[in-house]
């Protein structure tokens, strides 16, 4: 019985391990997923063609006076006694403005002018008496010296004072109190003239300006109406500075003439600024967005049936919108745009 059992045990594990089944339930074959092809997607394409292109220059230029002064004290620094004038205020040529403390100045003045005509009627009297030689010029000598003083005297209190040199308004006052220092060469005041306008335009970079010269018509809006003009300073012809900050400034900035301004115009007010630079005619002309850039490389990519191929491009004028073709492609080229 038990030899019958062995052998029947022996059987079926012989037969286990000849089909390889287990007493485990089967797992099901992992299935892999199906393989989709990637929908192309359609390409946005434009075709070089002939046109026309222009390129502008469009900003926002302010108002200024074309006759202006800025004020300071030329010969030395000092103690401010005292500025006569705030921003906004009219002033008429020759007003007192500004000046610095003099101590006692304006009596020692006052003094040597009785000093000075004192030596002049000694001299005169020396000479209507007859007094010659050595006397008569020692009382000559005592005229001209007290003269001297006088005259710088004179020099020192006029340098102490602002005047103004024309008739106009002030635009700046410095915000000084009586007593504070002022450095020589400080700007106190500024005066402008209200009835002799012209516009600034300040580029944010001078290349902005290369094209620009005097003498070109420029278009302006002001307060929704269109006005013409020219320009009368580009960087080209402007004066020769004698300062660095001041060349700087020139190389930056073009003033404009306005034919016939309205009369409310106001210093500080700005205007809408429109300068046609340069214009091609029948040219091959790209949207911008068709033009990819690297490393200082300009390409384009075209469709050449469903191949894209590179091909690099010389660029000649550009606006916001468009590119001019120079060199690269011909008309009918079918481009893909950079989207």
């Amino acid at each position: 019985m038990k030899r019958s059992l062995f052998r029947y045990s022996a059987v079926i594990v012989a037969l286990m391990s000849i089909t390889g089944c287990s007493l485990l339930p089967m797992e099901d074959e992992t299935l892999q997923p199906p393989l989709i092809q990637p929908a192309s997607e359609p390409l946005d394409i434009v075709e070089a063609a002939k046109g026309n292109i222009e390129t502008y220059l469009k900003g926002t230029a302010n108002f200024v006076s074309a006759s202006s002064a800025a004020l300071s004290f030329k010969e030395s620094g000092g103690r401010l006694k005292s500025i006569n004038a705030k921003v906004g205020e009219e002033v008429k040529e020759g007003d007192l403005l500004a000046e610095l403390e003099t101590g006692d100045l304006e009596l020692q003045l006052k003094l040597q002018k009785l000093s000075v005509e004192r030596a002049r009627l000694l001299y005169l009297e020396a000479k209507t008496s007859d007094v010659g030689g050595t006397d008569l010029r020692l009382r000559e000598i005592d005229m001209e010296r007290e003269t001297l003083q006088l005259d710088n005297m004179e020099k020192k209190l006029a340098s102490s004072r602002l005047y103004a040199p024309i008739s106009g308004v002030v635009i700046f006052a410095e915000s000084l109190n009586e007593g504070e220092y002022v450095n020589a060469f400080q700007t106190i005041i500024t005066v402008a003239d209200p009835s002799n306008m012209q516009l600034t335009y300040v580029a944010a970079e001078s290349k902005d300006l290369l094209p620009i010269e005097a003498g070109m018509p420029a278009n302006l809006k002001y307060k929704g109406k269109e006005y013409t003009g020219k320009v009368l300073q580009s960087p080209s012809n402007a004066p020769i500075a004698g300062d660095a900050a001041k060349a700087e400034r020139n190389a930056v900035t073009i003033v404009i003439g306005m034919d016939n301004p309205p009369s409310d115009v106001q210093i500080g007010h700005s205007a809408e600024l429109t300068i046609r630079l340069q214009s091609r005619e029948n040219v091959l002309v790209l949207p911008r967005s068709a033009i990819r850039s690297y490393m200082g490389r300009s390409y384009v990519q075209v469709a050449d049936g469903e191949r894209r191929k590179e091909v690099d491009i010389e660029i000649g004028l550009s606006t916001p919108t468009q590119v001019e073709i120079v060199k690269g492609l011909e008309e009918g080229d079918r481009i893909i745009l950079n989207n």
